[in-house]
């Protein structure tokens, strides 16, 4: 299937939701203050485990460019990754702390995020390296959402703002929407067709952005996402439950009866008639007929704010929200949780925590991993280099030869992330 925007809204007003439903839920279980109570709560799946590992924030948006590799963004320039189709995700180095909003993969190595800051980030290695892109404009906009129709096409767009480019990101420039107003998803089909949707309004171009033209929306609603599986064939969704559809690419839509008034924020479709939209409640909805019919697949009460998601074909798509990952495999008629946490390592003790050079310790912790890989052990500035054993809980090696003596902090760093800072000593 063609690549099409992975949407989300910007944060900063769901965020405010956010923080009064986890307020409910906190005043709720002090009030009920019961140990059956919290355990029935705890087992229910309203918490995750990528909490306890590190990851607290919300994600926003998810891009797949097949069933196996995946990728999802969220806050705090959270980046997680998965290749065997979200089994297990990994944390990926964005090198930045500002929250990312929306992500797009054309293949399996290119790969954009974008933020509420206006930061535009890039990987051309499926995401082991990013790096950040030349910002779009000098008052660094707030993107909401980014699409790429291959590895050089592509537009990011955001507060008032359209932005273009035809050469992977090496440069964007500024593009005229014609309209004024948040713009809040943006979808391409290829190089030359795309759309934009916000504030009650859609807006289309068929030259690559050089003009962008409103189209007929025939509803006052915020529209939240939109996606297109080929160059004719598109939704748009929004609030109140708001499913807008297109069939010929041209300039008017109708409105689909999605059964619901919940608030819909992501939008995706493999084909031209299977479709599937998320939102708030938790609530999925799918269509297998183009959408003239939607019916509701699910009611998440494990992830109640669902902010995007993604179908790289009718079988296999994801949904990510303020609780992490849904993912199904066969079109959404069962929905399961995936554990995206981000297992940065963690130190609990080095035995002994002072040594010589070429002395052998023992670092106990979790989440190093079951082999070391790439990952490496730092005595301060120095890198280990001689490694006896190395499993997910303990690592065993010998203080490097170039140490710097005295007092140093031991740390180890994997694919997704740095440990904590023990105290060691090397010794004379």
């Amino acid at each position: 299937m063609l690549q099409t925007a992975t949407r989300t809204e910007k944060p900063t007003a769901r965020r405010r939701t956010y923080r009064f439903f986890g307020l409910a839920l906190i005043l709720l279980g002090l009030a009920l203050a019961l140990p059956a109570g919290a355990s029935a709560y705890y087992s229910s799946g309203a918490t995750w485990r990528a909490q306890s590992s590190g990851f607290v924030g919300a994600l926003w948006g998810v891009a797949f460019s097949d069933a196996t590799h995946g990728w999802a963004v969220g806050d705090g320039g959270t980046i997680l990754a998965t290749t065997d189709g979200g089994a297990t995700w990994r944390a990926q180095k964005s090198g930045s702390y500002e929250d990312l909003t929306a992500v797009a993969f054309p293949d399996t190595l290119h790969g954009w995020a974008v933020g509420t800051d206006g930061g535009i980030l890039a990987t051309g290695d499926g995401g082991t390296t990013w790096s950040a892109q030349a910002p779009p404009s000098t008052v660094s906009p707030k993107l909401s959402a980014v699409a790429f129709s291959d590895a050089t096409h592509g537009w990011a767009v955001g507060d008032d703002d359209i932005f273009a480019t035809t050469n992977g990101g090496a440069t964007w420039s500024a593009q005229n929407a014609g309209i004024s107003g948040w713009l809040d998803g943006v979808a391409c089909s290829d190089g030359i067709h795309g759309w934009a949707v916000g504030s009650g309004s859609i807006i289309a171009t068929t030259n690559g952005g050089f003009t962008w033209s409103r189209q007929d929306s025939r509803t006052s609603a915020w529209l939240h996402a939109v996606a297109f599986s080929d160059a004719t064939h598109g939704w748009a969704v929004g609030g109140d439950g708001t499913i807008l559809a297109i069939t010929n690419g041209g300039a008017t839509w109708s409105a689909q009866s999605s059964g619901s008034s919940e608030d819909l924020w992501g939008v995706a479709c493999s084909d031209a008639t299977h479709g599937w939209a998320v939102g708030d409640g938790g609530t999925i909805l799918a269509t297998t007929d183009g959408g003239a019919t939607w019916s509701v697949q699910q009611k998440s009460a494990s992830n109640p704010f669902l902010n995007a998601v993604a179908f790289p074909d009718a079988s296999h798509g994801w949904a990510v929200g303020r609780d992490g990952i849904l993912a199904t495999a066969d079109g959404g008629a069962t929905w399961s949780v995936q554990d995206s946490a981000s297992s940065a390592p963690q130190i609990a003790k080095l035995k002994p925590a002072s040594a010589r050079r070429g002395a052998l310790v023992t670092i106990s912790g979790t989440d190093f991993g079951a082999a070391q890989g790439t990952s490496a052990v730092k005595f301060g500035t120095t890198k280990c280099t001689k490694y006896v054993s190395w499993s997910d809980a303990q690592i065993k090696c010998k203080v490097p030869p170039k140490a710097k003596y005295g007092a140093v902090k031991v740390t180890v760093t994997t694919a997704s992330g740095k440990s904590n800072a023990m105290g060691f000593t090397v010794k004379r």
